[in-house]
């Protein structure tokens, strides 16, 4: 995905965004592709951020985005890549998310787990997370193909598994690849 032209990062480092619904394997994936590209890679997840460190509600314009994206620009400024996670739903994250994308001079995947409702339902029941909010809640936030709608961007389907969709999005990155498959996925 790219060369952005307003200079954050170097060439070297790389933005790897994990976009999907709750139960989609997000962070699973995201923690799995950190370890896979080692020492130098941020992680950064927006429910810890959010949830977690400013026990905010997901809303536009909640100071959350902001913190998101000031952590994942100090972050590839000072040399790291970055794995971000998180539903962030575009209406409420795309513009920071674009805006990141076309900033960062280095190589950016941006990729969608398109996990159907049913689906996350039946994910969401072998979770922890299961005992903090119910269906009906998630009901709430849920929006189906919430694709961010840039260039490139990796739809995968929700047959795939994690390591899968680690192997895809390693290799989206253009990296020396140290072993492991791809997952099947399809540009948006």
């Amino acid at each position: 995905m790219g060369d952005g032209a307003g200079g954050i990062g170097s060439p070297d480092t790389c933005l790897v965004v994990v976009r999907g619904p709750s139960g989609a394997g997000k962070s699973t994936v995201a923690r799995r592709l950190r370890e896979r590209m080692g020492r130098g890679t941020a992680l950064v997840e927006q429910d810890y951020l959010r949830r977690v460190l400013m026990w905010e509600k997901d809303r536009p314009g909640a100071p959350n985005i902001g913190l998101i994206d000031t952590v994942v620009r100090h972050a590839l400024g000072v040399g790291y890549s970055v794995v971000l996670d998180g539903i962030l739903a575009a209406d409420h994250y795309g513009p920071m998310l674009r805006e990141l994308v076309a900033d960062h001079v280095g190589t950016t995947v941006c990729a969608y787990l398109d996990v159907s409702w049913e689906e996350t339902v039946r994910r969401h029941a072998g979770r922890p997370q299961a005992a903090e909010f119910t269906p009906a809640q998630m009901a709430g936030w849920f929006v189906p193909d919430d694709r961010l709608g840039v260039a490139g961007e990796l739809v995968v389907p929700e047959g795939s598994t994690a390591g899968e969709t680690v192997g895809a999005l390693w290799a989206a990155t253009g990296r020396a690849d140290p072993g492991g498959g791809a997952a099947v996925v399809r540009p948006g």
